[in-house]
C-alpha cells in the first residue's frame, strides 16, 4: 500500500534525539505508554532507571518524550511528557523504487533510505537484477527490522513503508496512480534533475535501476507511465549508492523549494 503524502505538523518544544526506543501504537494509552520485550531490554542495557527521561517513537508519525516510572521484568512503564507529530519527517513525500541487487547490498538501501527520509521503499525485480531474493520472506523480515532500527537511530518518527519485492510494471502502476511526478535515473543523455522536478507538487516516485541500468523495454514502460529520465553527472554509481545519493538529492532539491532554503545554507 502506498503511503499518503506526509504533512509537517506543529511540534512541541525540545528535540527528540537519536537513539530512541520503539513503542507499538496499541501500547500508548492516553498519557502513558508501555515498552515490552526487546525494547524494555534495551532500556535496561542502556542503564536507564526510574525517573529518567527517554525518547520513544511509534513508527507512524508520533514521537514522545517520556519519564520512566516503572520497570518490572520485561516491561517498562512511562509517563508521556511531550508529544511530537511528524518529528524528523521531510516535507517531501518520496517513494523509492529500487532494483534489488545480488547479495545483501539492498540492506544498505533500506538503512540509509530510512535515515535520509524516504516515505516508502519498493524493492523492484528487474531483468538485470535478481529474479527473486533468496530466502525471500526472511530477507523482507530483516529489511523491516533494519528500517525500524534506522528510524530509532536517526530520530525520525516514521518507519518507511516497505513493500514486498515486486516486478517493475506492478510498482510503476502503483506509483503512477499515487505520484504526480515519476523520475527514473539515467546515467547520461537525460535532463538535469532540477528540470525533471518541475511541474505539479505532490508525492514523487523515484526509480533506480540495477547494475547496468534498466533494459530498454523497462525504460519504455516507465516513460509510458509518465516517468521523466534525469541524469546526475558523468560518474557511474553502484545501484545501492545511486538509490541513497539520488534520494537525498531529490529530497533536498524539493525541500529547498518548499521552505526556500538559501543555496549557501
Amino acid at each position: 500500500m502506498v503511503q499518503e503524502q506526509l504533512v509537517q505538523l506543529p511540534i512541541a518544544s525540545g528535540p527528540i534525539v537519536a537513539g530512541a526506543f520503539f513503542v507499538e501504537t496499541d501500547a500508548v494509552d492516553g498519557d502513558r505508554l508501555l515498552l515490552v520485550e526487546e525494547e524494555a531490554h534495551h532500556v535496561r542495557v542502556r542503564r536507564y532507571r526510574e525517573g529518567d527521561m527517554i525518547d520513544v517513537i511509534d513508527g507512524e508519525g508520533c514521537a514522545y518524550r517520556v519519564r520512566i516510572d516503572g520497570m518490572t521484568g520485561k516491561r517498562v512503564e512511562a509517563q508521556i511528557v511531550e508529544r511530537h507529530l511528524e518529528w524528523g519527517e521531510s516535507p517531501v513525500c518520496l517513494h523509492l523504487a529500487a532494483a534489488v541487487p545480488k547479495g545483501s547490498r539492498f540492506d544498505l538501501v533500506i538503512e540509509k533510505g530510512t535515515e535520509v527520509g524516504v516515505a516508502s521503499i519498493f524493492p523492484v525485480l528487474t531483468e538485470r537484477g535478481v529474479a527473486r531474493p533468496a530466502g525471500d520472506s526472511r530477507r523482507v523480515d530483516r529489511w523491516h527490522r533494519l528500517a525500524r532500527e534506522a528510524a530509532k537511530q536517526c530520530g525520525r518518527s516514521r518507519v518507511p513503508r516497505l513493500a514486498e519485492p515486486m516486478a517493475l510494471p506492478i510498482v510503476a502502476d502503483a506509483l503512477a496512480r499515487q505520484c504526480p511526478r515519476l523520475l527514473v535515473a539515467s546515467a547520461a543523455g537525460a535532463m538535469p534533475l532540477a528540470e525533471a522536478l518541475s511541474g505539479e507538487n505532490g508525492p514523487i516516485g523515484l526509480f533506480i535501476g540495477p547494475e547496468g541500468g534498466f533494459e530498454s523495454a523497462e525504460y519504455a514502460a516507465l516513460e509510458a507511465r509518465g516517468a521523466r529520465a534525469f541524469t546526475w553527472g558523468e560518474r557511474v554509481l553502484r545501484a545501492e549508492t545511486a538509490a541513497i545519493v539520488l534520494s537525498t538529492l531529490v529530497l533536498d532539491t524539493v525541500a529547498r523549494r518548499i521552505v526556500r532554503i538559501p543555496k549557501e545554507a
